[in-house]
Formats: structure tokens, C-alpha cells, sequence
């Protein structure tokens, strides 16, 4: 009796395995393609000026590296104004340590060039607030992929990877306003 127990606890343990893994792949898949914004939405967005950098991975050091939380860690460009919130790790000079970049204000020098051969934009943009400035320098993708790079007088060069997402409009009532989520 103990013989014929195993083999078919064994063959009900692999079977249920199996079954479990092909539907979370077809769930990840799906997921993924809702979340993956169209080459046309991401390059509107760029040209329009209205999207936002979501980092995943910060690059420091000599050739260091740490993820990140894509929640809190973003560069929001809509229309003049340009919004940084990031973790940063590395050299500073300032009585008091830097462990984040959170910078709000209008863009100054936003430069653009287009690269239609490779499918990237690289931008350059410079953030003041108060007495701080931050020289930015963007490489986007069409596909949605993006690094940033940001310079200052107070910090190290810091390097960040992530994903690029449009800002969409928003109807807000019936008078026809519009606001960007």
C-alpha cells in the first residue's frame, strides 16, 4: 500500500506545479503589456513635453549600483515645470549629509535632439530652486527605456535607469478642463 501511495502523491504534487505556473506566466504577461505604453504615446509625450521618469536603478561610484522604488523615485517634466524626487548615494559638499535629490521648479536651456536612426532623444535641461541647480541629461527610448543623468555644484554625479511613462489628460467636469494626472 505505502508503494502505491508515493508515485501517486508525486505525480499529484508535479501535475499541480505545473498547472499553477502556466497561469501566473499568462497573468504576467498580461501585465505587462497593460503597463508598456505604445511608441507613438511615448513619443508624443516626449515631443509635448509631458512625462514622467520612473527610476528603478540607481548607478554611483565606480560603477556601483543599488534598485530603487519606482513610487518614489521620479523626474516629472509637464510643460515649463520639472519635479525630482530620488535616493542618492555618493559624495556632497555641505555641512549637513545628502541622502536625496527633491528638486521642484520651472526648466531652464531644455534642449532636444532627435536620433531617428536609433530611436532615442537625448535631452538636456537645467532645474533651479533657491540657490541649488541641477544640470539634467536624459536619453529616452521609444520603447521606453531611459537613463538620466544629474550634475551639481553640492553632489556627485549621480546615474539613474528606469522607464518612461506618458502624463495622460484628465477631464474635470463638465466644463470641459482639463488637468494632467
Amino acid at each position: 500500500m505505502k508503494n502505491i501511495i508515493v508515485p501517486v502523491f508525486i505525480i499529484l504534487l508535479l501535475v499541480s506545479c505545473s498547472t499553477g505556473s502556466k497561469s501566473t506566466t499568462g497573468e504576467a504577461k498580461i501585465s505587462k503589456e497593460k503597463l508598456t505604453a505604445s511608441e507613438e504615446d511615448i513619443r508624443n509625450a516626449i515631443e509635448a513635453r509631458r512625462y514622467i521618469l520612473k527610476f528603478d536603478r540607481m548607478y554611483y561610484g565606480n560603477g556601483a549600483w543599488t534598485d530603487l522604488n519606482p513610487r518614489a523615485n521620479f523626474l516629472i517634466i509637464d510643460g515649463r515645470k520639472a519635479i525630482m524626487s530620488s535616493a542618492y548615494i555618493g559624495s556632497y559638499s555641505s555641512a549637513l549629509p545628502i541622502h536625496g535629490i527633491r528638486v521642484e521648479g520651472n526648466y531652464e536651456e531644455y534642449e532636444i535632439k532627435r536620433n531617428a536612426s536609433k530611436g532615442i532623444y537625448e535631452i538636456s535641461l537645467t532645474v533651479e530652486r533657491g540657490g541649488d541647480s541641477f544640470d539634467i541629461y536624459l536619453s529616452l527610448g521609444e520603447g521606453g527605456n531611459c537613463t538620466t543623468s544629474v550634475n551639481s555644484l553640492r553632489i556627485s554625479n549621480v546615474r539613474y535607469s528606469g522607464k518612461i511613462v506618458p502624463v495622460e489628460e484628465v477631464r474635470l467636469g463638465e466644463s470641459g478642463e482639463t488637468d494632467s494626472v
